[in-house]
Order: C-alpha cells, then sequence, then structure tokens
C-alpha cells in the first residue's frame, strides 16, 4: 500500500512540475480532511449457512467454535487529501482503512484498503481511478477433495480490485448525470482451493437524479465475468471449469431532510444478482450448469447529532437461491449456496480536518 501512494504522488509531482510555475509545495500544502468511522453490528448467520446445513450437519467441522450468529466491530478511517494539480479542478486522493472483527469466529475478521484518486471535470463530472485490496477472507471449513473427503481445511482468499469511473450531466435532464464504471479483480485462493482461482471483469452503468436538491434516486445495471484461470490444470478437482457470467440490478432511494431535523438523511436500496455457471468438464460430457439469484435489501438512517459528528442505523437482509443440474458422484465445493442472513448495525463517525502539511 506506502509504494502505491508514493506512486500516486511521484505521479502527482510530475505532472504539476510540467504544467504550473506556481510554487510546487504551495500547491501541495493543503489540509487533510479525516473522517473515522465506529461501526457495531450483528450477524445472525455469518458463514451463510443453508438451512439444511444448519439443521442436519454438524457445523463446528465449518469453522464454528460456538454459535452461528456474531457480533461484528468495524473500525474505519477515511483520508482524503486535496492537492492542486489542475487550476480550477478539484483532485482529491483517497485513502481508506477498514477491519472487520467477529467475536465469536477470530478468523473471519477481515481487513480491507482502498487508494483512490479523482479528478472533478465540472458539475456532475468525475473520473476516478483506485485499488481495492483484502489481503486474506476466510469463507468456512470445506472438504479438500484432492487429499480427503473426511478432514476439513479452513478456505480464504485473497482480493485485489482496479477500478475506473467517468460521469458525466446528461444535458438534456437537469440535476441528472450518468457514471461508467469498470473493475478487474483477482481473486486467489489458498493452496487446498486453487481450483476457485478467478480473474473477474465488470462494466456498470448508473443513471442517477436529484430532485430539487434533496432526495436522489439511482438505478444501476451491469454485466461480467469470471474466468477459472485453474480450470484443466493436473489436480482431480480442476476437471469442472467453474467460470461464469453475472448481471446485477440495483436501485436507490435516498430521502434528505432539512437542516433543523435530527434524522439527515434516510435511505432504501434493492439489489439483484444473477449468475450462471455452465460447468465444463475436461473428464466428462454431461450437460452440468448451476445458476444462483442473490438478493440484498438495505435501509438506512443517518443521524445529524453535531456538525462535526454523526451516527448511522442501519438494516440489511441478504438471500440466495441456487438451482443446478449435476451429473456423476462428482461432489465439488461450493461456497455458494442457498441461504438467508440478516445484519443490524450502529454506526458513529467523526471528521474533522488536519493542517499538518503547512
Amino acid at each position: 500500500m506506502g509504494s502505491r501512494i508514493i506512486f500516486i504522488l511521484n505521479l502527482v509531482l510530475i505532472f504539476d512540475s510540467s504544467l504550473y510555475s506556481q510554487s510546487l509545495m504551495n500547491r501541495l500544502r493543503v489540509p487533510i480532511t479525516i473522517k473515522g468511522e465506529m461501526g457495531f453490528g450483528y450477524d445472525n448467520n455469518f458463514l451463510r449457512l443453508s438451512d439444511k446445513e444448519i439443521r442436519e450437519d454438524d457445523i463446528q467441522e465449518y469453522g464454528i467454535s460456538s454459535t452461528l450468529d456474531s457480533p461484528i466491530m468495524k473500525p474505519t478511517v477515511k483520508l482524503i487529501y486535496s492537492p492542486i494539480i489542475v487550476n480550477d479542478k478539484t483532485t482529491n486522493i483517497i485513502t481508506s482503512f477498514s477491519y472487520s472483527y467477529f467475536s465469536q469466529a477470530v478468523q473471519k475478521s477481515y481487513l480491507i484498503t482502498n487508494i483512490s484518486m479523482e479528478l472533478k471535470l465540472r458539475s456532475y463530472s468525475w473520473i476516478k481511478i483506485g485499488i481495492r485490496d483484502i489481503p486474506k477472507y476466510y469463507l468456512r471449513n470445506y472438504h479438500d477433495r484432492d487429499f480427503s473427503n473426511i478432514d476439513y481445511y479452513g478456505c480464504s482468499f485473497s482480493s485485489q480490485k482496479y477500478f475506473a469511473s467517468y460521469s458525466l450531466p446528461i444535458k438534456r435532464l437537469p440535476r441528472t448525470w450518468m457514471k461508467v464504471y469498470a473493475d478487474y479483480t483477482k481473486e486467489y485462493y489458498n493452496p487446498h482451493f486453487t481450483e476457485f482461482d478467478l480473474n473477474k471483469w465488470m462494466l456498470q452503468i448508473d443513471m442517477n437524479h436529484r430532485f430539487n436538491d434533496k432526495h436522489k434516486i439511482k438505478l444501476s445495471i451491469a454485466h461480467g465475468s469470471a474466468k477459472n484461470i485453474s480450470y484443466g490444470s493436473s489436480l482431480t478437482s480442476t476437471s469442472f471449469d467453474r467460470s461464469y457470467i453475472f448481471d446485477k440490478l440495483r436501485s436507490q432511494f435516498i430521502y434528505k431532510n432539512g437542516n433543523d431535523n435530527i434524522v439527515e438523511k434516510l435511505g432504501i436500496s434493492i439489489l439483484l444478482e444473477q449468475r450462471y455457471y455452465e460447468l465444463e468438464s475436461s473428464q466428462y460430457s454431461f450437460d452440468n450448469w448451476k445458476y444462483y439469484l442473490d438478493g440484498r435489501t438495505k435501509i438506512w438512517i443517518a443521524w445529524d447529532i453535531t456538525d462535526s459528528m454523526g451516527m448511522t442505523t442501519w438494516y440489511q437482509y441478504r438471500w440466495r437461491k441456487a438451482d443446478s443440474r449435476l451429473y456423476s458422484n462428482f461432489d465439488w465445493i461450493e461456497d455458494m449456496k442457498s441461504y438467508g442472513k440478516y445484519e443490524i448495525w450502529l454506526g458513529f463517525s467523526y471528521e474533522f480536518t488536519s493542517d499538518i502539511l503547512y
């Protein structure tokens, strides 16, 4: 992460010194906005187990030491640095760190880091690029079919996402803008489960509209694919191609209150995602396939506490329905099954400006 920050700052320095005569140091000596948040949550099914697994299996073999549910603590820090790179244009370099801690299963805890750079071209028009990194995300324990059908091993993966977006206003529709977003993700599993290694890409289009500077509505549609890069290697478990295509549809509505109300904003978002796996095989000629339909509904309220401190409460319900046709006695490891779960969160945020560079 440190090398990425140095790289971006070097680009800033080179670009700035070649274009402007104004003192470089004056352009870089700007305040840094620091935003901190502490979230307290509860997840009633943090391993996303299906009803059948909960009812019939010894769930402790999946990596649960006590219960299916868990409290979560999530601290987040975001730094916004806005050097003057282009005259009359806003430039932000944003770095954030968040850590989710699961008290009932420490191995489920994970770290997310983000670094991005954005340039405002005009009203409702931005260019953004960035990287998101998750060093380790634990799923649960599974059988490793290449070694044993009895023993369980911890299954986890690392994820690194590269993303970019461009937004622009729709001239004929006031307070309406469109954003085109694309990302590329490398999702690689630990040595026991490399048969699931994926390279994924996605293209998304967002349509946004603001009503009277208060309320906002957004509709998003996305399409992408995931390439199973380990398919066809020497391991038995790689004889099935786990590549898939996916589509997403999301809607969001945000209601903003006036300045004198303790409820600052409230919103609701609904997400639907479908995934289709053809499950081609290098050993079998059967017509295998698998289909997943995911849904997520989120309702949240932002409370206005003070000028620098806020509070957010939200509820989220997620579900998945799976359908498949699988022939032969080959039982490949599934990390996505039918399930339902909900989360409840309470978050406190604080924002201040630092003049450390002056």
